[in-house]
């Protein structure tokens, strides 16, 4: 019995370790938006039933802290292909839920200590990465630091806002 608790206790330093997503070996810069931003809070945002893991194996549902982009500090795209400049208005999101390559887990622990109405400066990149079996786009927020001392009125928001569709059981 002792044996099996050792191996768990083990596992469990080992495996979040293995499991957290790296920055994988090839990943190009598309674009780098450094931006103020007031963040407006923490959403839930449930699997929205799109294939046939869902809901509970398909990685969809995701919890986002949403950023609300006061000013562009510096803005680079050092190719053809990346994401705009962010403006006023538009919307930084951050997911909670799932490991984003690039980000560190001191992003995660500045969102914790922040109410609606904060500032931050933060920086997101845009890569397109090999991560062996898939290359794909990926945005990590590689800083943040939250501005003390100040409150930023909200611009009006740019988000696109997605109806969520009901499910009805068939009778």
């Amino acid at each position: 019995m002792k044996t099996i608790n050792i191996i768990v206790a083990i596992a469990a330093l080992v495996i979040p370790t293995l499991i957290a997503a790296p920055m994988p070996a090839k990943a190009d810069l598309l674009a780098s938006n450094t931006v103020v931003a007031v963040y407006t809070g923490t959403k839930e945002r449930p699997c929205m039933f799109r294939t046939a893991l869902c809901p509970d194996r398909c990685g969809h549902a995701a919890k986002v802290a949403t950023f609300s982009v006061v000013s562009n500090e510096d803005y680079k795209k050092p190719g053809k292909y990346g994401d705009d400049k962010a403006e006023p208005g538009s919307v930084i999101m951050v997911d909670l839920l799932h490991e984003t390559p690039g980000q560190s887990d001191e992003v995660k622990k500045i969102i914790e200590t922040l109410q609606p109405g904060d500032a931050v400066r933060m920086t997101q990149d845009h890569y397109y990465g090999d991560f062996g079996e898939v290359v794909e786009p990926f945005r990590p927020v590689t800083k943040m630091e939250k501005l003390e001392g100040v409150k930023k009125s909200v611009p009006a928001s740019t988000e696109v806002q997605h109806p969520i569709m009901l499910l009805r059981r068939a009778r």
